[in-house]
């Protein structure tokens, strides 16, 4: 893959200002983004309306593939936050013996207007949304490159948390605006396209990718962010039953007795890196930043922001930061900011400084560090 400068001369710029646009696959996750296999699959498209079944496609050994519609290619089967999802680009049936594999070919550009509402609320300004657009692009370029999913599965990317959230709402013309004037754009380092990393709300200092072990990459510095500090989520508190972290440990360490919890280890920014649970037989230490958020799910618990609204908590800890006074036999409480793993741009902070005037370039040079923004072919 060849990169162009956007510093290069006026006429160059000129020439390459229509971006080769390669394809990507996207495997599809099913209703709940749980597993990538479905037992059947309704799909609309031109006025018809069909619907395989995993069995009797296993049975022919019959890959579906239904070309590019003028008006997209929905599949009734499904459910996304606005309800069952249209797609562009080609969409491929294929039968496993676990179900129906289903996969969207198009290009990238038509995919990032699939990524950008669904990772950045619409409502954003215009050069947060660029920003976004930049990052989900750039992002794209590199796990197209790297092809993780590609021996098992034949696709780039899925369509969920794993990689970036595609397809979940629906496009709106100012999230592709977004995509279509920064088209081509991504941001490298030595003339290799960064892993742009993103979340949604910082707690005043953005992370490394220390946190997820290895060294650090020279362009995630981390760095002060004091752009979101008034957002709902810059602060949080959340109160656990004893009882759900003791059942926690038993799944964990097979030990009927949970002693204590402690904060063992942070990282540079202040993002938990080591948790240690000690029980009546062993001390067992916890240092994936996920796994930590994990343990420690305020699930089913009420979460108070900052403006003191409240949420119910969902399967991680908002956020790796967080400071933890446990009670022994009572309960654990918990007080932490930000949301998100914290590596790279924070989206909310993106949209502070965009309403601050910065342009979508100065944000991603606030957040990354010693990039150039290319073109790619």
């Amino acid at each position: 893959m060849i990169f162009y400068s956007v510093t290069v001369a006026k006429c160059v710029a000129e020439i390459y200002a229509e971006v080769p646009d390669p394809v990507i696959r996207v495997l599809i996750s099913d209703s709940d983004f749980q597993s990538y296999y479905h037992s059947s699959v309704t799909v609309a498209y031109n006025g018809r309306e069909i619907r395989y079944e995993a069995e009797e496609l296993q049975k022919k050994k019959t890959t579906i593939r239904i070309p590019a519609q003028k008006n997209g290619i929905c599949i009734q089967s499904l459910k996304r936050q606005d309800g069952a999802p249209v797609y562009q680009g080609s969409m491929e049936l294929i039968p496993d013996e676990q179900g129906i594999l289903l996969i969207n070919e198009l290009y990238l550009e038509e995919y990032l207007k699939g990524v950008v509402p669904s990772e950045m609320p619409s409502s954003y300004s215009l050069e947060a949304l660029k920003a976004q657009a930049v990052c989900a692009r750039t992002y794209a370029v590199c796990q197209m490159e790297e092809g993780s999913l590609q021996e098992e599965y034949g696709a780039d990317v899925d369509d969920s948390v794993n990689f970036q959230v595609y397809g979940n709402i629906a496009p709106t013309d100012k999230t592709s605006q977004a995509v279509r004037e920064t088209s081509g754009q991504i941001m490298c380092q030595d003339g290799k396209p960064v892993t742009a990393y993103y979340f949604s709300t910082s707690s005043g200092r953005t992370s490394t990718d220390e946190i997820w072990g290895g060294t650090s990459s020279s362009y995630l510095k981390s760095v002060e962010c004091e752009f979101d500090q008034n957002a709902p989520w810059s602060s949080w508190k959340v109160t656990i039953p004893w009882t759900v972290l003791e059942e926690r440990t038993r799944n964990l360490t097979g030990s009927e007795s949970l002693e204590s919890i402690q904060v063992v280890k942070k990282s540079e920014s202040g993002a938990v890196t080591g948790l240690q649970i000690t029980t009546e037989k062993e001390a067992v230490q916890l240092e994936g930043e996920y796994e930590i958020r994990e343990f420690l799910s305020p699930q089913g618990q009420t979460i108070t922001e900052k403006d003191g609204s409240t949420v119910t908590g969902g399967s991680l800890l908002p956020s790796s930061y967080f400071q933890l006074e446990a009670n022994k036999g009572g309960c654990v409480e918990i007080t932490g900011g930000g949301f998100g793993h914290g590596v790279g741009m924070s989206q909310t902070a993106a949209n502070e400084m965009a309403k601050e005037g910065y342009s979508w370039q100065e944000i991603l040079e606030y957040f990354f560090r010693d990039i150039t923004l290319d073109r790619y072919e």
